[in-house]
């Protein structure tokens, strides 16, 4: 392969062009006219499976070069990367081939320029929000997380009798309709819902309100609370209820037997479960408060650099973090009309608010970027293994499916170094605060 970069500087942007030829070129075809070969369907014979004349005929030079360049993109793409141009892309290029034919393909990668940037320090800042809190796990953590686990072989037992009532852990069926100021609300009724008394799934008072009612018709009082939506915000809400079967849940023993149920590797007995339970809430929590440290270092070290984002280059982020908000927007069950409509905002005035996170967005990047050009964060083939091996044990799956169909290595690469640029960033930053006296 061949690799060119040059600088369009009038449009703001860059190119990268690599040209494939000779036997990459030869070896991309020839892939490409097996795959092509093996999706061919011919009346009368099984996909991949007719007379090769016949599969031959319809392998065209238009189906299997399209195809050969689909297989040689990726590769193309991780060649021209591994260049390290001086001139290099700041957002997700476009690739064009530019020339393909049976000798030769030639691929033009099209981005905007990376912003010139000027860091500040990234070691040794101190701050009064930089201190590294000693992790701890409460018992209430454990017990909960350990209940987690118990849910899964739960046993329910339907309530007989003419007087039964619900109490807190009874699993509950019933229908439900709310009405506020005697009028219904969208979200607010249900059909044969399901309900563990005490999940918390339903608005806060809902559940408590629910425990010593019987089965059939009743009503409840419910207030939504403050940071519910700007309809519904502090009002408060009758809902009735028709409740058509109430059963008892009883939790497995936290015994040894538990642990061996749950068939987690290394763990066979309860003792052993509250250690991989325990480890497990601490590592979970280490990540957690580190990503909110670093995040803290990098707006320190953004005001002390001199960045800047062409406008252009936020607006694009901008249009990135709308996506986003509209599928949040879409998990709360409503549409972008009705939160429009509650909120009295405009898409535009979406976007302006949004124009500050995507700037922030930016730099975090082009910093963590340069501190990673700086220092250099190598990663070795032990770490690749050790983290598939990882994913494996996690995913219950086998490190070579893995590799071939769902991560591949340079996407282990990248999370391995992103965890170092994290670790590198928290352990030369801020102060450890030391543990409390027992």
């Amino acid at each position: 392969m061949k690799f060119t970069a040059k600088k369009l500087t009038e449009q703001g942007r860059g190119l990268w062009t690599v040209t494939i030829e000779g036997q990459d070129w030869k070896n991309a075809i020839e892939k490409a006219k097996k795959r092509v070969a093996s999706s061919i369907q011919i009346p009368g014979f099984r996909k991949g499976k007719a007379p090769k004349a016949k599969i031959d005929a319809m392998i065209t030079p238009g189906r299997y070069l399209n195809e050969a360049l689909k297989v040689i993109l990726e590769p193309a793409w991780e060649f021209a990367k591994a260049q390290n141009s001086d001139i290099q892309p700041f957002n997700s290029p476009a690739p064009v081939p530019s020339k393909i034919s049976e000798d030769i393909c030639e691929i033009e990668f099209t981005f905007d320029l990376k912003p010139e940037i000027k860091i500040g320090t990234y070691k040794g800042i101190k701050d009064k929000e930089l201190t590294k809190e000693p992790i701890k796990v409460t018992k209430e953590e454990l017990e909960k997380s350990i209940d987690q686990y118990r849910d899964r072989f739960a046993m329910e037992k339907l309530k007989d009798g003419d007087n039964v009532k619900i109490a807190a852990g009874d699993v509950v069926k019933f229908d439900f309709e709310g009405f506020v100021d005697g009028k219904t609300f969208k979200g607010g009724k249900g059909l044969d819902f399901v309900l563990t008394i005490g999940s918390d799934k339903m608005i806060p008072g809902f559940e408590t309100a629910m425990i010593g009612h019987g089965m059939g018709a009743s009503e409840i009082k419910v207030t939504f609370p403050k940071d519910y939506t700007e309809e519904l915000s502090e009002k408060e809400a009758t809902f009735k209820l028709d409740v058509k079967e109430i059963k008892t849940r009883t939790l497995p023993a936290k015994d040894d037997e538990l642990a061996k149920d749950l068939n987690i590797a290394g763990v066979t007995t309860y003792k052993e479960l509250e250690k991989y339970v325990k480890d497990v809430i601490a590592k979970n929590k280490t990540t957690q408060l580190k990503n909110i440290f670093v995040n803290k270092v990098i707006e320190l070290i953004a005001k002390n650099s001199t960045i800047e984002i062409p406008k252009a280059a936020i607006d694009k982020e901008v249009v990135n973090l709308f996506k986003e908000f509209e599928g949040q927007v879409a998990a709360q069950k409503i549409t972008m009309k009705e939160y429009k409509k509650q909120s009295g905002m405009t898409d535009d005035d979406i976007k302006k608010e949004l124009f500050s996170d995507a700037k922030a967005r930016l730099e975090s990047y082009l910093i963590t970027d340069k501190v990673r050009n700086e220092e250099k964060f190598a990663v070795s083939d032990k770490e690749i293994n050790d983290k598939y091996a990882e994913f494996a044990k996690t995913f219950g799956t086998d490190v070579e499916y893995l590799k071939n169909s769902i991560l591949p290595e340079t996407q282990i690469r990248e999370e391995l170094i992103r965890e170092k640029l994290v670790d590198f960033l928290y352990e030369n930053n801020g102060e450890t605060k030391a543990p409390a006296a027992e």
